[in-house]
C-alpha cells in the first residue's frame, strides 16, 4: 500500500508559502496560513523546488540521488522522506492524488 501511495501521489509547494533564498546556505519559506518559518539547507531546497506538482517522491529520491553524489545511497531515501513528511505536517507542501 505504501509503494502505491508513494507512487500514486505528486508533491506541490503551497502556493501561499512565500520562498527567500539566502546564498549558499539555503532559504527560508514563510507559510502566511500558519505564520511558520522554516530555514531550509540548500539540500532541502534542491529537494523544495522538485516539489513542483509534477514528482513522486520515487522521483524526487532518484533526482537526489543523480545530483548528490557524496550522500550516501541508503540514505537518500530517508532523508528525502523526512523533509518530504514534515513539510506536508507544516502546510509547505501538499499532494495531488493521481486518478487511477
Amino acid at each position: 500500500m505504501e509503494t502505491e501511495e508513494v507512487n500514486s501521489c505528486r508533491y506541490v509547494k503551497n502556493p501561499d508559502v512565500i520562498l527567500r533564498e539566502e546564498d549558499e546556505d539555503g532559504a527560508l519559506i514563510f507559510n502566511p496560513d500558519t505564520n511558520q518559518i522554516s530555514v531550509i539547507n540548500p539540500t532541502a531546497l534542491f529537494i523544495w523546488k522538485l516539489c513542483n506538482g509534477e514528482n513522486t517522491k520515487t522521483d524526487i529520491v532518484s533526482v537526489v540521488r543523480e545530483s548528490f553524489d557524496l550522500v550516501p545511497e541508503d540514505e537518500v531515501e530517508q532523508q528525502v522522506e523526512g523533509f518530504v513528511d514534515g513539510m506536508l505536517a507544516s502546510g509547505f507542501i501538499g499532494t495531488i492524488e493521481d486518478e487511477v
